[in-house]
């Protein structure tokens, strides 16, 4: 009996959903959305596992589809690059002057948030994340 369970899960074709991350609260619905996965071992919000841009093409909430990604646990930050120089830009105090967010829609009261804070389940189930960009 277990060697047929093991023959159906092997004919499952099913193809695998696609991470969906779906951006509300767009002001600028021009400049492109810089979009940062992270796993539990990246330094999270300094070294990435996958970088995308997303360009909003005028519309108020854009998705970007992330394919190939293994189902798991994962931690995204986003930004919007409001001014086009591949970087987000902070004030003197380290506060973000360009629209950013995290999983988890996590608001950072003082400091960047930690990796357990925006970790969340990307699973057959579990796979759309709509996240509200801070201003």
């Amino acid at each position: 009996m277990l060697f047929f369970l093991s023959l159906i899960s092997l004919l499952d074709t099913r193809p695998q959903e696609p991470l969906a991350i779906t951006f509300t609260n767009l002001k600028d619905t021009r400049s492109p959305i810089v979009v940062g996965i992270f796993r539990k071992d990246d330094p999270f919000t300094k070294k990435t596992f996958k970088n995308y841009t997303l360009d909003p093409a005028g519309t108020p909430t854009p998705t970007l589809f992330v394919d190939g990604l293994p189902y798991g646990e994962y931690a995204i930050a986003i930004f919007q690059d409001s001014n086009r120089d591949g970087k987000l830009n902070t004030n003197i105090l380290g506060i973000p002057k360009e629209p950013y967010c995290f999983s988890n829609n996590v608001r950072p009261r003082f400091s960047a948030p930690k990796y357990e804070q925006c970790k969340f389940t990307y699973s057959e189930r579990e796979h759309h994340q709509f996240l509200e960009l801070l201003h």
